[in-house]
Order: structure tokens, then sequence, then C-alpha cells
């Protein structure tokens, strides 16, 4: 077994226990990889049953299809109680098994917002004396600490998109095609260890349409992952000297990022990370129209602790999170800078090293 997975169990548990649950009820997702290691097919079901039953006292149980047997790594997981089904069967007996295995066969179990109707639906004929809940205070809290395995992971994403952004500066040119640069990008970021193919910002769409001298381009080259841990970073690059009003929001944007992260330590509230950044922005006559920075992870996009006004929720050593000021410069122009952070003891470190500095991203 794990000793990473046992400990994520265990915290699992803990966390259900606080919240006056009596277990988790997780299915496929980030929260079912987080305390398996396994990607389970999405889609939920009818199309999967892939349930993860973890009761605060007792044994967890887990259902899968068969297929999903054959492919997990089944002897390293915390987890000693495996039903499966066949696709095209009824997976509601391997459920009421895996329940009763689990001495959860009545009670309240926590599951994430995330939860397929589908999912509940089965469980509800199933089980009808089990009563589902949201549990925010379970699933917001359960992984937006990372462990030393985790923020390696991101280390390394966030490594992938440098070099993503270095390679991006070498092919951008005018008459260059969006869909020949991003190719470009997308080799130097799985050469640099990324397992994603997608790309976003100006490469959301990788289409035959060249750069034009004095374009503003978007490099945000999200979803680059390490093991699944997906970064989430951007940078502007300017095909030409900026105007002075791209430079006078560059300028600012900068700002609001250095305000940010002067902020950022264990014990503050995420809210003021970005009243932080938005005071910088409105200073110079912006408006912050977007949250200043979410956590990243496991997550297919946002996921906790969110950096936007009326959280509360204090940062803990660990946390993992963008800081992401900036405005529109024009439709669907945006000005920013987008870093993947890690919160430290005394404060936060940037996990990108790709330069900031406006002079560094302008291309002649």
């Amino acid at each position: 077994m794990s000793a990473v997975l046992a400990a994520r169990l265990e915290r699992a548990r803990r966390l259900a226990a606080e919240a006056g649950v009596d277990g988790l009820y997780v299915t496929a997702g980030a929260n079912f990889t987080w305390l398996t290691e396994e990607v389970a097919h999405p889609g939920g079901w009818p199309l999967w049953a892939s349930v993860l039953v973890v009761p605060v006292d007792g044994e967890p149980a887990l259902v899968l299809s068969r297929m999903h047997g054959e492919i997990f790594d089944l002897d390293r997981l915390p987890v000693r109680r495996v039903f499966d089904y066949v696709d095209g069967e009824d997976p509601a007996p391997a459920l009421r098994a895996a329940l009763g295995a689990a001495a959860v066969e009545s009670g309240t179990l926590a599951a994430d917002d995330a939860l397929w109707l589908g999912d509940a639906d089965l469980l509800a004929t199933v089980a009808p004396q089990v009563r589902l809940r949201r549990a925010p205070a379970v699933f917001d809290r359960l992984r937006a600490v990372k462990d030393a395995v985790e923020i390696d992971h991101l280390r390394r994403a966030a490594a992938a998109h440098d070099a993503g952004y270095a390679r991006a500066f070498e092919v951008i040119r005018p008459g260059v095609t969006v869909a020949e640069a991003g190719a470009e990008v997308v080799a130097a970021m799985l050469a640099a260890g990324s397992g994603e193919l997608a790309l976003s910002g100006v490469f959301h769409h990788l289409s035959p349409r060249p750069f034009a001298a004095g374009e503003v381009v978007d490099l945000d080259l999200f979803p680059g992952s390490h093991g699944g841990y997906r970064a989430d970073t951007a940078r502007n690059l300017f095909l030409g000297a900026p105007s002075a009003e791209a430079r006078r929001l560059y300028e600012a944007t900068h700002a609001a990022y250095d305000a940010a992260m002067a902020v950022v330590r264990p014990g503050l509230p995420a809210e003021e990370v970005h009243r932080a950044a938005a005071a910088a922005m409105e200073a110079a006559g912006y408006r912050q129209v977007w949250k200043i920075g979410h956590g990243v992870g496991l997550a297919p996009i946002h996921e906790p602790p969110l950096l936007q006004a009326g959280n509360d929720e204090l940062l803990e050593e660990g946390m993992v999170f963008t800081i992401d000021p900036g405005a529109f410069l024009a439709r669907d122009v945006p000005i920013h800078i987008e870093d993947t952070v890690l919160v430290t003891a005394d404060g936060a470190e940037a996990l990108n090293r790709h330069p900031r500095d406006l002079d560094a991203l302008i291309v002649a």
C-alpha cells in the first residue's frame, strides 16, 4: 500500500468526521484520482459507475467496471474491498455490496459538487436510506494543501510552461500561423515533460491565421501538466513596440502582480490577495474584472482556494494557486501576468521563471 495514499485517506476521514458526516461518496474526477492515483473514465453512470466509498469508521470500498479493474494497480490502493461489474451490467449489486462492506447503508455521505446526477440517482436507488450532502468544508480543503509529491509535479508542470514560452518567443513572428507556432510550443512543452497536448489563449483554436505586426499575443499555456497536475500561467508577447496604452496597462498589471505576491503568507485570508492586486489596478485607473487567482492541481480547471472577494479562507503553507492580475486591452485581448505560486512558510514562491519585465516580452 502506498504511504502517500494512506495519508490522504486519513485526511479524508478526518475532514469527513469534522464535517459531521458518516463518510464520503467519491466518483470519477479529481478527488477520486487524488485518493487512488488512478484516473477513472469520466462521464459517471450510466456510462461508468466508479465509486470510492470512504467511511469515517471502517474500511473503504471501491466499485469499478471490470475493465477499470484490469487497468488500475489495485495493489497500491489503500482499499482492499473491491466490487466490480461488466459494462452493460447493472452496477447496483456491486454498489450495494460496497456500501455494506463500508457499513454505510444508511446515514449521510458527503459528495463533491461535480457529482453526476446519474451517480446520485444510482445511490438513491440502491440505498434510499443514505442521504447525500454537499460538503464544501470537506472537498474545498481536501486537496487545497499540496503534499511534497504534488508540489514536485506542479514544479515540473510550471517548468514545462516556461519551456513553452521560450519556444513561443523564438517562433512567433509576423506571417507565422497560429497553428505552426502552436505545434512548436506543444512540442517544446512535451519535450520538457508536459503530459498535455492542448493550449489556451491565442492557441485555443490552432487556426491558419498568420500573426500580424503590432499584435498583442495572449500566451496562456494552460493546461500543461506533469503527472496529471496542471499548472496555469500566462504571458503576453508583443510583436513590435507596444502602444502607449498597452505599455501603461502592462505596467499597472506588473505592479498589481508585485502587490499580490507581497502579501501572500500563511494565515492571510484568501480575499486579501485579490484586494491587494485589485487596489493596485484601480490606482492606475483599471478594474480587475476576474478573480486574481485560483488553486491548481488535478482539477480540469479552477479548484480551491479561490483568491476572490468574499473568501475568508486562510492561506496555508503548501497551497499552490495562480496569481493573475490584468485587464482587457481590447475585446478578447487581455494584458495579464499569470504565475503558478507556492505558499511558503513566510511568503510566496513563483514556480515560473520566464521573464515578466515588459522589455523582455517584445519581439522586434
